[in-house]
């Protein structure tokens, strides 16, 4: 079963050169685990990829089909880049890497964002409600703050974030857009993973005593991404076979 979350309003086509909107468009394709195309300047093959992280400077790309397409990035070849998902395409040219990396043995390239990016309708990644049987397990989110650390339950999750409840005796002063170094998600025997993180909205219910956040996952390690991303895989699939 899935909830999708509200999409944001229809924006015409217009190129993007603000740093934070461009990470911002290319998280929306992460979020979505979606494949992104490559075409490279030399070559009239097009070449699909998976973006497997964002952060406040640079991308990394992952997943490179066919196989022939990672001695091009290994040698540096410009390409652009273009995906669609969900009403939503985004195209940007004369890209390089920056440079390649490898996890357990898998490689991936390392990108600067780039400078300006052609953007069509914006959408937020679907949250998935977890199955009853991950819940029942206790899937936990602890969040490790300086001034009180807090754990609760995940209540929904996708690539991007999660929404999680805690009890909690007193108000612990929650600030929107407040910035987490480091939280733990662990939702037993199906995925463990440490990631920054920041507080988009929160409500606190003094006569229940709990507190309701929507969490977005800022950066984390390239082995817990990947994790994160084969979980929402897998319960995508659940939800659309139900």
């Amino acid at each position: 079963m899935t909830e999708a979350q509200a999409a944001a309003g229809f924006v015409a086509s217009a190129y993007l050169s603000d740093r934070a909107e461009i990470e911002r468009v290319l998280r929306i394709f992460r979020d979505q685990c979606c494949l992104v195309q490559l075409r490279f300047g030399r070559t009239e093959d097009q070449y699909t990829a998976r973006i497997l992280e964002v952060t406040d400077r640079k991308f990394l790309l992952e997943d490179i089909r066919p196989r022939t397409g990672l001695r091009l990035l290994r040698e540096r070849e410009p390409f652009s880049l273009s995906a669609r998902v969900d009403g939503i395409y985004a195209h940007v040219d004369e890209l390089r890497v920056d440079e390649t990396a490898e996890d357990r043995g898998i490689p991936y390239f390392i990108l600067t964002l780039p400078k300006q990016i052609l953007f069509q309708q914006r959408r937020r990644a679907a949250r998935f409600r977890l199955p009853l049987r991950v819940t029942k397990d206790g899937a936990r989110i602890t969040l490790h703050r300086s001034a009180r650390g807090l754990s609760g339950y995940l209540v929904d999750i996708s690539a991007g974030g999660c929404r999680a409840v805690f009890d909690v005796n007193s108000d612990p002063q929650l600030q929107q857009n407040e910035v987490i170094e480091c939280c733990d998600v662990e939702i037993p025997h199906s995925l463990t993973l440490t990631a920054g993180a920041v507080i988009r909205h929160h409500s606190y219910n003094s006569q229940t005593g709990q507190l309701a956040c929507g969490i977005e996952f800022a950066q984390m390690p390239v082995r817990d991404r990947r994790r994160l991303e084969q979980f929402i895989q897998k319960i995508a699939k659940i939800a659309e076979a139900l």
